[in-house]
């Protein structure tokens, strides 16, 4: 009998030291849980309201957030009309972001009618020089076609990035080197239509609507007028009578139209003067991939240079 207690006390420290270590694991599993550790924490929901704007957002955030459009493909962002599913998009988002200077003005109502708390907009227009519209009835109202500028897309996603480096601390870092690499893309795009425009014959072209000012500003480019001042805007008798005026100089070497929008009244004006129409994209409309802006940007260069150059 004293033989087999001796042979069980072992046996029994043993069960009593894995009952611990049993005990304890729980304990530290629990202690975990009260301090909201999770290995897969949530990733920040963020909104933005139209195409270049979710590439842009896309390509800083990468795999750190989650990134979705409010505006569908082939719908605009001038004078947009809301659905209940863009309230929803709306209520479920952490972040919002959009162009700015006055482009997405409905987006009040659909924030105020959404009504959710801590919702943080991010206007990506910060600190970009505005060019203002000198039309009548619109004098002194800013120009919004900031991205169609890469220097001013540039500043667009540092706006991007330090906003939601603020707001989601954790990934700062992610959302920084994402960046990093984007606007390097971006650099590189610029420098490129800096070595195209500066070989171009004719810099003098008009457009079918007030969208490429921050383009010509940027490559030293003229836009010696506009057919519409927005897609809502029929020209004027008196505007056409001027740009009639202006095509008979022969200082014009192409008028460029826009995919997303009707061109045949341009086309008809055009057609007096033996004018070609190009067809370019303001990225009003599209998927908002990561590559979308590059991909566009270089079609529609690749356009303007054959245009004027081919037409001195």
């Amino acid at each position: 009998m004293q033989l087999a207690c001796r042979k069980l006390r072992p046996i029994s420290q043993c069960a009593m030291f894995v009952s611990f270590r049993v005990v304890a694991l729980a304990l530290c599993l629990l202690i975990g849980v009260a301090h909201g550790e999770n290995q897969n924490p949530k990733k920040l929901n963020v909104l933005a309201t139209f195409a270049p704007i979710q590439c842009f957002a896309a390509n800083v955030c990468g795999d750190a957030a989650q990134v979705s459009v409010l505006l569908p493909p082939n719908s605009g962002p001038h004078n947009y009309a809301f659905s209940p599913t863009d309230i929803r998009k709306i209520g479920s988002a952490d972040v919002v972001i959009e162009n700015g200077l006055g482009l997405e003005t409905w987006l009040v109502k659909g924030v105020n009618t959404a009504g959710k708390k801590d919702l943080l907009i991010v206007d990506t227009s910060k600190g970009i020089s505005p060019i203002t519209e000198a039309d009548s009835g619109q004098t002194g109202s800013p120009n919004p076609h900031i991205w169609l500028s890469p220097v001013c897309a540039m500043k667009q996603v540092e706006n991007i990035r330090d906003a939601l480096s603020s707001r989601d601390p954790a990934n700062a870092e992610a959302y920084r080197t994402n960046a990093d690499r984007y606007l390097g893309g971006l650099k590189k795009l610029d420098s490129e239509i800096r070595q195209e425009t500066a070989l171009l014959r004719n810099k003098n072209f008009v457009t079918l609507h007030d969208v490429f000012p921050y383009f010509a500003r940027e490559y030293g480019l003229r836009i010696a007028a506009t057919f519409e001042i927005s897609p809502d805007q029929s020209p004027l008798p008196k505007k056409l009578e001027q740009l009639r005026t202006l095509l008979a100089s022969h200082e014009v070497a192409a008028l460029f139209a826009e995919s997303a929008y009707n061109s045949k009244p341009l086309e008809v004006v055009a057609h007096e003067f033996n004018l070609p129409v190009v067809q370019m994209d303001s990225m009003e409309t599209g998927d908002g991939d990561t590559d979308f802006y590059e991909r566009v940007m270089r079609s529609n260069v690749s356009k303007l240079r054959a245009a004027l150059n081919d037409n001195k």
